[in-house]
C-alpha cells in the first residue's frame, strides 16, 4: 500500500513539474489529475477490498473459451 501511495506521489510530482514547464491549460491540468485520481483511488481499493470479484475475473470469464480454442 505504502509503495502505490509513494509511486503516485512521484508521478503527481512528474506530471505536475510537466504541465508548469510546458505552460498547459487549466483544463488539462484537470483532465490529468482527475484521471490520476480515479486510477489511484481503484488502485488503493482494489488492494484494499480483495474479497470483492476484480475486473478481471470478468475478463477471463469472457475470453478464456477463446484463448483456449486459440492455445488448442
Amino acid at each position: 500500500m505504502i509503495l502505490i501511495i509513494l509511486g503516485f506521489l512521484f508521478l503527481f510530482g512528474y506530471e505536475w513539474t510537466y504541465l508548469k514547464n510546458k505552460n498547459r491549460k487549466k483544463r488539462t491540468y484537470w483532465i490529468v489529475f482527475c484521471i490520476m485520481g480515479a486510477s489511484f483511488f481503484y488502485c488503493i481499493s482494489t488492494a484494499y477490498f480483495k474479497h470483492v470479484p476484480s475486473p478481471i475475473d470478468l475478463i477471463q470469464f469472457l475470453f478464456g473459451p477463446i484463448q483456449q480454442k486459440i492455445i488448442g
